[in-house]
């Protein structure tokens, strides 16, 4: 690969003509502090910093990450950019870590960033998304030992971000010398990081000794136990924030021993695709912090998954009492019966806390069970969030009247916010095969029963898309259902519509903030959408809204 390894002076030949480069020193600092467009990034910012040695020496924040970035920094950029701003106090960037890349990064590009900018207290390295095609397994070429040098380089690092797509290898020494090497450290997130902590003894190790951590998150982690949650409850005793995500040994017994230990500090937890969890169980778990819980992120998954035989099973909030197991003494018996007794009581209690709740749902799966699945009291949450990824192509045809299940949120009397995001669903956005549904039926099925959620004040709403067509479009079903959200004042479309469609939005009782965003990647071709929304139309539609009379 090696066309993937461009260098830097390729990139300086191209930016001759850059407009950062023109621009006076004490404005390029303030634009650098704040650029976050990757796409000038290898155009634009390393010679802009080698022409401006005085600027890129006083910044102190360097944030070039953007969420969807799909490409990265190598190892030369990441040192040039290091030694120009020697400074820096935050950086934030995409990087390539993949071990077939020309000019990846290793051990000595971090430590080359690290004795460069020795003051970093915010540090945040992500891998960008790889195709399945390119992404194969290899070990990154971080060692721990060159992880222990890298810590031990940046003595005021407070926010540590390293989040890989490739393994590195038994890293509790790692851990520890971060411990020890970084003592302020208190927010840590780790991607792809084995060995993380053994537990195999009564002894605290790797991250469970970090116990200054106020945010612990951990992805990937193929090796993480319960027995590995239950030590990381009792080493980071001030862990306000904690979330896991792809940790396939993980069950409802470790999460449950973590919250135990942590329920006088803890208040976010996020748990996302572990494989031996579904949502009735995780949500069980949680029974000891049902009252404490503030911010919590949950996939829904509703099918049954098998829990191992020395686990005890707490899928329904309760322990396993059987009162005809001859093995169990008296005296033990009395204590189960106790313990049922308290967990049973434990259900009963509401999210009184939770104020933000996001969802994840793969594609064609429904909300309903979640009421039922234990989240059935939350009298102060304000805001939710819920995020639909996969192809509508392969699933089945709902049923007939078998919508996904907005309605039941309406339980929920202080609801006020949701983020609808749909942009991950696929399907057909024209005619779809026989036996398909295409993107309007599938709005009309997500869609469906948001008119009954009376509290809701600010939506944001990101429609379906065709991959094959190069926009985000609303549909006719979705203005339709959206026009009888009576309770809305801010209605954000992050697609766009055809003009006609917006009549129906001019219904909308209360509706005083209306936004069209075409904020999505690759950005619509204005030439293709010979009937969709053009700049004079959306201001006929604005005078519309703002001559309305609003009661209040």
């Amino acid at each position: 690969m090696a066309e993937d390894g461009e260098g830097v002076g390729t990139d300086a030949a191209g930016a001759a003509g850059s407009p950062l480069l023109d621009l006076p020193e004490p404005l390029l600092l303030h634009i650098l502090g704040f650029l976050t467009d990757s796409r000038s990034r290898h155009r634009d910012i390393l010679p802009a910093l080698a022409a401006h040695p005085t600027a890129a020496a006083k910044l102190t924040e360097l944030d070039l990450g953007l969420a969807d970035a799909t490409d990265g920094f190598h190892a030369s950029e990441l040192v040039a950019i290091a030694g120009s701003c020697p400074n820096l106090r935050k950086l934030v960037a995409p990087c390539l870590f993949n071990p077939r890349y020309v000019d990846f990064i290793g051990d000595d590009a971090l430590l080359s960033l690290a004795t460069s900018c020795p003051r970093l207290t915010v540090l945040r390295l992500r891998e960008p998304f790889e195709p399945a095609s390119t992404s194969q397994r290899e070990d990154a070429a971080i060692t721990v030992a060159g992880l222990i040098a890298f810590f031990a380089a940046l003595p005021v690092l407070e926010d540590f971000r390293l989040d890989l797509r490739h393994n590195v290898l038994e890293t509790a020494p790692a851990m520890e010398a971060l411990a020890r090497r970084c003592p302020q450290i208190k927010f840590l997130s780790l991607g792809c990081f084995q060995g993380l902590c053994k537990a195999s003894w009564l002894h605290l190790d790797g991250v469970a000794v970090c116990g200054a951590l106020q945010s612990l998150c951990i992805k990937n982690c193929q090796d993480l136990t319960d027995a590995s949650l239950a030590a990381i409850g009792r080493g980071c005793g001030r862990l306000a924030k904690f979330a896991i995500n792809g940790c396939d040994l993980v069950t409802s017994a470790g999460i449950r021993k973590l919250v135990t230990a942590l329920r006088p500090t803890i208040k976010e937890i996020s748990v996302l695709h572990c494989r031996l969890l579904d949502t009735a169980a995780c949500l069980a778990a949680l029974s000891p912090i049902r009252d404490r819980i503030e911010s919590l992120e949950i996939n829904c998954v509703w099918m049954e998954v098998e829990q191992p035989v020395q686990q005890e099973s707490v899928a329904n909030g309760n322990t396993v009492c059987d009162p005809e197991d001859d093995e169990l003494s008296e005296e033990s018996y009395e204590s189960a019966s106790k313990k049922c007794r308290y967990m049973e009581l434990e259900d009963f209690v509401s999210w009184e806390m939770l104020r933000s709740l996001s969802l994840w749902f793969p594609a064609g799966e429904v909300l309903s069970p979640l009421i039922s699945a234990g989240l059935d009291s939350c009298p102060m949450l304000e805001e939710i969030l819920i995020k639909v990824e996969g192809d509508c192509r392969t699933c089945p045809r709902p049923a007939a009247r078998t919508f996904f299940g907005l309605s039941d949120l309406a339980g929920f009397p202080a609801l006020a916010k949701m983020k609808l995001d749909l942009s991950e669903a696929v399907g057909y956005a024209l005619t779809a095969p026989a036996g398909q549904m295409d993107l309007s039926l599938w709005e009309r099925f997500y869609l469906q029963g948001i008119e009954s959620l009376y509290t809701l004040y600010e939506l944001d709403y990101w429609p379906p898309q065709d991959k094959e067509v190069n926009q985000r479009s609303l549909t006719l079903p979705a203005v339709a259902l959206l026009q009888h959200c009576n309770g809305l004042r801010k209605l954000f479309i992050h697609g766009t519509t055809h003009e006609h469609f917006l009549s129906f939005l001019l219904k909308m009782q209360n509706l005083r903030d209306m936004q069209l965003r075409e904020d999505y990647y690759p950005a619509p071709e204005n030439d293709m959408m010979i009937t969709e929304m053009r700049a004079e139309s959306w201001l006929r539609f604005e005078a519309q809204l703002n001559n309305r009379n609003i009661a209040d």
